[in-house]
């Protein structure tokens, strides 16, 4: 987007805490260097758009080689819905096998995946909603609160993810050596798993570093937890003690190594989506200076319903991913009964463009207007069909209130000149600095 840069950082070197048998997590963070024009691109979502209306409009089916791009609406919700013709193992099973073995967002429509997506599910309370809203909220309002002090807040590195990795530790289970080492796992790991299409050496090593490291500490985490809840204990709530104790029913059982790859599977996508998120949506609101000052108000009048609509539709902006990738598993017809049909021979590559379909006429009525109270016919900011994201119950929940504990700062706005810029290390925000003149109003009770 037009303000934003690209960076790789140095590694932050962590200190871990004294966790029995957890040693000092090396550097797992790829060393500084020129971006590539690709990753420029890929963050840049102001070009992305305005290269989007005339593909929509002359080649809403493109094809290119062996690689297709749907553009429309329609057409990517019918790619993301016919997951036997489009299906997503060629595109992360392989990476995903050898980092941290199978997980269900590698997996086609299969036995093993409907089992073990029910088990994941299973393990999701009703309650957890307001247990989510309730840590968030607070953890948000103490983050905002040190940050504003400084009278500048880094988006990313004084809220986002430091937020999600305390949710990763308070929900999931899984707190780490320590915070800012799980933070760097949860970033290398999830770039090498989804995001280094372009096969960086320097990532898949650092990623395999890390998921080295993270499998021996959920080893001895696992065992831990389970050996407390042998004891008798109270214990702690939390999804991964729930997988430790489904494995006493043989219809919700996984072994141990089952319950670590999808554990570590839930965790990886759940830290720096979270922060990306959050960053690209504030930095949209600050862009939009009308919608900025009535979120503001929603945040204030403690309305986090509608400070989450218009979070969604920053997102409609700048979405967590310009399109998401499918294989294709045997001939099939993409956009069947309109002019642009196409026949797509297997083995090509499908790259169904979600930003470009949220920006479509036929579905966003005025889609280049900010308007909070869109209903579309499908909000495709985290998926869609079958490998829809999973934690979309944390998402819905978390994003809003992190934007929302922002929104309540007295004089919010983006850091002038060159500072006020987002900064990317690789795929993700590293940095967005804004400016606050005063302390945070009390806003929500939490």
């Amino acid at each position: 987007m037009i303000g934003s840069s690209v960076r790789q950082s140095p590694a932050v070197s962590g200190t871990a805490e004294a966790v029995p048998g957890v040693r000092r997590a090396k550097d797992t963070t790829p060393r500084r260097r020129s971006p590539s024009l690709a990753a420029r691109l890929a963050n840049n979502a102001f070009l992305l758009r305005l290269l989007a209306r005339p593909l929509r409009r002359f080649a809403p089916v493109l094809s290119i080689g062996r690689v297709v791009l749907v553009s429309r609406h329609a057409d990517v919700l019918d790619v993301l819905e016919r997951d036997g013709d489009f299906t997503i193992a060629e595109v992360n099973a392989a990476t995903m096998d050898r980092i941290d073995g199978p997980f269900i967002l590698g997996m086609d429509r299969s036995e093993q995946f409907t089992r073990e997506r029910t088990i994941l599910q299973s393990c999701v309370h009703p309650s957890d909603s307001e247990r989510i809203r309730t840590f968030v909220a607070a953890t948000a309002a103490q983050l905002v609160g040190a940050a504003a002090t400084q009278g500048r807040i880094d988006v990313v590195q004084d809220l986002a993810r430091p937020a999600a990795t305390r949710l990763v530790a308070s929900y999931f289970g899984v707190p780490g050596p320590d915070e800012v080492t799980m933070m760097r796992w949860m970033r290398v790991l999830f770039w090498e798993a989804f995001l280094n299409s372009g096969g960086d050496l320097a990532v898949r090593l650092c990623g395999e570093q890390a998921a080295a490291a993270l499998h021996a500490y959920l080893d001895e985490l696992i065992a831990a937890e389970r050996a407390g809840l042998d004891r008798g204990g109270e214990g702690r709530d939390t999804l991964l003690t729930r997988l430790i104790t489904a494995q006493a029913d043989p219809a919700t059982r996984l072994s141990d190594e089952g319950v670590r790859r999808n554990i570590a599977g839930v965790v990886v996508g759940a830290v720096d989506t979270t922060s990306k998120a959050t960053a690209h949506a504030v930095d949209q609101l600050l862009r939009h200076d009308g919608a900025l000052q009535a979120a503001q108000r929603a945040a204030r009048d403690g309305d986090v319903q509608v400070v989450a609509e218009y979070t969604f539709e920053a997102l409609r902006f700048n979405p967590l991913n310009p399109a998401l990738v499918r294989h294709v598993a045997r001939d099939a017809v993409i956009a069947e009964g309109t002019r642009h049909r196409r026949q797509v021979p297997a083995g090509h590559t499908v790259y169904a463009a979600v930003l470009p379909a949220m920006f479509d006429s036929a579905a966003f009525d005025d889609p280049n207007t900010f308007r909070h109270d869109r209903r579309p016919a499908a909000d495709l900011n985290f998926g869609y069909g079958m490998h829809s994201c999973f934690g979309l119950y944390v998402n819905r929940i978390q994003i809003p209130e992190l934007v929302a504990a922002l929104l309540r700062c007295d004089g919010l706005r983006r850091a002038p000149g060159r500072q006020g810029r987002m900064v990317y290390e690789g795929p993700f925000p590293d940095r967005l600095l804004v400016d606050v003149a005063g302390p945070v109003p009390t806003g929500r009770a939490v």
